[in-house]
C-alpha cells in the first residue's frame, strides 16, 4: 500500500466529517458534495454508505425544515387573522356596551314615566291634588292651571 491509499480513507473520513457539521448547523449548500461521495469510486465503501445515509437524512430534514417554515408561515396568517378578528370584537363590544348603556337609561326613563303615571292615576294623588287645589284657593295662591303667582 502506498501513503497515498493510506491517507485517502482518512481524507474521506475527515470531509465527511466536516459535510455532516455543515449539515448540523442547518448548511445544506454542499450537499451535492455528500451525494458526490456516494458515487465516487475511490472512497471507501463504508465512507461512501456514511455519505449516502447522512444524504438522506439530509433531504428529509431539509423537506421537514421547508414544510415547517411553511406550517409556521400559515400560523402566523392565521395568528394575524385571529387578532384583527379580535380587534373587530373589541370594537363591536364597545359599540354594544354604549347601546346597552343608553337602552338602560331609555329603560329607566320609561319605567320612571310608568311609575309616576301609576302614582298620578291613584285614587289617594287624586285626592292629593284636590286637597292642594283648595288650600290654593283658600289662600289665593293659583292653581297649576292659572299659573304661578308671586
Amino acid at each position: 500500500m502506498d501513503a497515498h491509499s493510506l491517507a485517502s480513507p482518512d481524507l474521506f473520513a475527515r470531509r465527511l466529517r466536516d459535510l455532516c457539521g455543515e449539515l448540523a448547523r442547518g448548511d445544506y449548500d454542499n450537499i451535492d458534495s455528500l451525494f458526490a461521495m456516494t458515487a465516487d469510486a475511490d472512497a471507501p465503501e463504508t465512507v461512501r454508505e456514511l455519505a449516502e445515509a447522512f444524504g438522506s437524512m439530509a433531504v428529509q430534514i431539509e423537506a421537514r425544515e421547508f414544510r415547517l417554515g411553511e406550517m409556521l408561515a400559515e400560523l402566523k396568517e392565521a395568528n394575524r387573522r385571529l387578532e384583527d378578528a379580535n380587534r373587530n370584537i373589541a370594537s363591536e363590544n364597545a359599540d354594544l356596551k354604549t347601546q346597552v348603556q343608553r337602552l338602560a337609561i331609555e329603560i329607566d326613563l320609561t319605567r320612571k314615566e310608568r311609575e309616576v303615571e301609576a302614582i298620578v292615576e291613584t285614587d289617594y294623588f287624586k285626592a292629593l291634588q284636590e286637597r292642594a287645589q283648595a288650600m290654593r284657593q283658600r289662600h289665593g295662591t293659583a292653581g297649576p292651571d292659572r299659573g304661578e303667582q308671586a
